[in-house]
């Protein structure tokens, strides 16, 4: 949950020297995470007002205008394709050695002096996008007319111009401080964390009158808390002031048109999100906060249709309004036409909100704020706030009583505070007055009673404090965690799991790690559309029933599709890569909770040689098993649309399937955009935990010598070399171990025939053998294959 936060903004309210650097450094170690600054005079750098003295059509292109522009110091030929370029326009010209995008889409290009077709340009006339202004709308123009917000003469650098002079910190806000998404309530946090004032004083709610009717309902009291509203009316409805849409977009937001501008103000300025109606599309002058009903729908502000049926709304006499604290209906949204408004301000139940936000699949910025958990105390702040600045920049007059219902009067959380006990478990001396000063400079109320303190939680912090123990924190972060000595731990360290699945799990990746295999980690949940893309039914796979998202709608069956969206999403990265995931998969059971498994995936991807690459992956199963004390038995895999049908193996363990072997069938490949091959084993490794055991023992040097020959064998194609291998091992107990150096079709080998050539690693333990010895079992094996496979020794 970040923000955008200007320090100028923030420097309103926080009366603080410092450089950007130092608060920021400040504000992370006791607050909020300062991931960015960014300073935006250096953005601007070599911008400046021009003015528009002739633009002329281009010699040698239709499109292109040729514009001599004043630009101070110097008068300059500049070749633009605006459309609403004319003479006598103020304009934002890039000299060379700015920085612009082209077009606002493409990547940050220095400019330079340049000839474009035959004739000189001298820098660039700029669109608000090609600045990083994309969120400005300037209608179909397309050269930002700057004679609308300034009037600065030529040459005048664009950052004083516009008031640039500004660092926006990029914050990191955790979800439990909801009020800290505002700037005032950072500025707040600020203020103790770098030791400086906080300055701010709420604005009062205007008195009412009772020229325009209205009353205000709330019918749902168990979502709705408290809801406000005021009617103003003789409202002018422009665009909003530049300062206010600068730091809007300093914050990322779109300005759109005054009171709505004001409205996303208020809500980055306090963290209370508004809304405004036009009242005249309020039908009977009534607000009422009730649940939708069955059939009934509402065209949102982005256009879209949404099936109301018993979700949270703010309606009028007829029909709803607004998807409560998530988006305003399309019809009753503000224009520049509006001379009648109605601002409300609302407090909801944060999971009611979060339930309709995700059932509808829509988001908001008032939604995230909702879903967190608002104080019912804050509406009449920011409510104060907008129609200070309404009558401020719209001008207009409050045209009804402020209405105020709420569903239970508010009292204020109030916990003991210990002194002794936090020192206690912060382990330093810090003085009673050092913990009462940080606590009443974050808003807390502090009372003496007797011996101990009592404290009341200010409204803004109420769903975060929970009890005595949060003091603790607030105190221990504000006097700095990185003031508190280093001490070893006195108690004894905390030793390994006796848990066997989780030290085989552990096992199992430093196995695979060490065999230069890449863990991936992935979400347990995935997406339906992941589960098609693998030929899973999605009524295989455990629903989630409040999915935060689409990517997350089941819990995984397989393994699979979550390793191949991971290849997918590293192959423009790393080419080619040996990788494994080990986690648990969800095996649906009807009426009871999924079944857990432990699965592992080994893998390779974007591979050359497939057939070296299966053998290579078959090794290093085959070497896990050794070290497991298990032995896994590789046979032809059946028809399975999963894998490819030549290059595939099932995985056995005490003659019951536990996994498979192959390379992915090439329809998934692509079904997941994956552009190169992919070999995977899929293993159940739940069912293998009880034969698991380490077998690590010492075995003696031999002896006496090996004796190895190789021997090529005319095979049929089909012929799979698990049962050579088999044959060959099992004709004498001479033999040790066998393998694989070549396989050979071609010139002289029949169709549908192959030729391997097989190495035999012979040995006794009781003396050297003899050639006689030798041959007899080479004899042995020749005979054996012939018998058993049909195989004819190659001369």
């Amino acid at each position: 949950m970040n923000i955008l936060a200007s320090y100028n903004w923030l420097k309103e309210y926080v009366i603080t020297s410092l450089s950007a650097e130092e608060f920021a450094r400040e504000l992370s170690l006791r607050s909020m995470s300062v991931e960015t600054i960014e300073r935006w005079n250096d953005r601007f750098e070599s911008m400046v007002v021009g003015v528009v003295k002739a633009a002329e059509k281009h010699p040698k292109a239709d499109r292109l205008l040729v514009a001599t522009v004043d630009c101070g110091d110097q008068e300059v030929s500049i070749v633009c394709g605006g459309t609403n370029l004319a003479a006598g326009m103020k304009v934002l010209v890039a000299l060379p050695g700015s920085r612009v995008r082209w077009h606002g889409q493409s990547e940050w290009t220095t400019l330079e002096k340049t000839v474009i077709r035959g004739v000189e340009s001298y820098g660039m006339i700029c669109a608000p996008a090609e600045v990083g202004f994309d969120k400005i709308i300037i209608g179909d123009h397309d050269i930002w007319d700057l004679g609308e917000i300034t009037d600065a003469v030529a040459g005048t650098p664009i950052v004083k111009v516009l008031d640039l002079d500004d660092v926006v910190f990029d914050v990191e806000i955790t979800t439990n401080r909801p009020d800290a998404k505002g700037i005032v309530g950072l500025a707040r946090e600020a203020g103790v964390a770098v030791d400086a004032d906080f300055v701010w004083e709420p604005v009062s709610l205007p008195k009412g009158t009772s020229d325009l009717p209205l009353s205000v309902r709330i019918e749902d009291t168990e979502r709705c808390h408290r809801q406000m509203a005021v009617v103003l009316k003789n409202v002018t409805i422009g665009t909003s002031p530049w300062w206010m849409q600068k730091r809007l977009l300093l914050s990322g937001i779109r300005p759109i048109n005054a009171v709505v501008d004001i409205t996303n103000y208020v809500m980055l300025e306090y963290a209370q999100p508004l809304h405004a109606f036009d009242y005249q599309a309020v039908e009977g002058s009534e607000l009422v906060i009730r649940a939708g009903a069955k059939g009934e729908q509402i065209v949102a502000l982005d256009g879209k249709t949404y099936d109301l049926n018993g979700h949270l709304v703010i309606a009028d006499a007829k029909k709803p309004l607004d998807i409560a604290g998530i988006m305003g209906g399309e019809h009753t949204g503000i224009s520049r036409e509006t001379t009648t408004l109605v601002f409300v301000a609302s407090s909801f139940a944060a999971a009611a909100i979060r339930r309709t936000a995700r059932a509808l699949n829509i988001a908001s910025e008032a939604q995230l704020l909702f879903e967190k958990g608002l104080s019912v105390e804050m509406p009449p702040v920011a409510l104060a706030r907008a129609v200070a600045l309404t009558l401020e920049i719209c001008g207009g007059v409050v045209a009804s009583e402020v209405f105020d219902e709420r569903t239970k009067p508010y009292e204020p959380k109030v916990f003991p505070l210990r002194t002794d006990r936090v020192r206690d478990r912060i382990g330093v001396e810090i003085p009673d007055k050092k913990m009462i000063d940080i606590l009443e400079r974050l808003g807390f109320g502090v009372a003496k009673n007797g011996k101990e303190y009592t404290v009341t939680v200010p409204y803004w912090r109420e769903d975060d404090i929970e009890g005595e123990i949060d003091f603790t924190e607030e105190v221990a972060r504000m006097y700095g965690y990185h003031n508190m000595p280093a001490v070893l731990p006195a108690s004894r360290l905390p030793e390994g799991s006796d848990d066997a699945t989780l030290q085989w799990e552990a096992w199992t990746k430093r196995f695979l790690s060490h065999q230069g295999f890449t863990e991936f980690f992935s979400n347990s949940l995935v997406s339906t559309s992941d589960l098609e893309c693998y030929a899973v039914s999605p009524k295989d796979a455990m629903a989630v029933f409040n999915p935060l998202s689409t990517d997350h709608t089941h819990l995984r069956p397989t393994l699979v599709p979550s390793v191949l969206r991971s290849v997918e999403r590293n192959q423009a990265l790393t080419a080619s890569a040996d990788i494994f995931e080990l986690a648990r998969v969800y095996m649906p059971r009807e009426g009871n909770i999924p079944d857990e498994r432990l699965a592992l995936v080994v893998g390779s991807y974007g591979v050359e040689d497939a057939g070296t690459t299966f053998m290579r992956l078959r090794g290093v199963l085959e070497l896990f098993a050794a070290k497991t004390g298990i032995a896994f038995l590789f046979d032809r895999l059946p028809e399975d649309s999963h894998w490819h049908a030549g290059r595939s193996a099932t995985i056995t363990l005490d003659g019951v399937p536990v996994g498979t072997l192959g390379q992915v069938a090439n329809d998934f490949q692509v079904a997941f955009g994956i552009h190169r091959p992919v070999f995977l084993a899929m293993l159940d490794l739940e069912s293998m935990l009880p034969a698991m055991r380490h077998t690590n023992r010492y075995v003696p040097v031999p002896a006496f010598p090996m004796v190895t020959r190789d021997i090529a064998i005319l095979l049929d194609e089909r012929t799979e070399y698990s049962k050579v291998q088999s044959i060959v091992c099992g004709s004498s107990s001479l033999v040790i171990d066998c393998g694989v150096i070549e396989i050979y079709r071609g010139e002289g080998i029949p169709s549908g025939k192959k030729s391997v050539t097989i190495s035999v690693t012979m040995m006794a333990a009781d003396r050297t053998l003899t050639t006689e010895e030798v041959d007899e079992v080479m004899a042995t094996v020749a005979r054996e294959i012939a018998l058993r496979v049909d195989g004819v020794v190659r001369s």
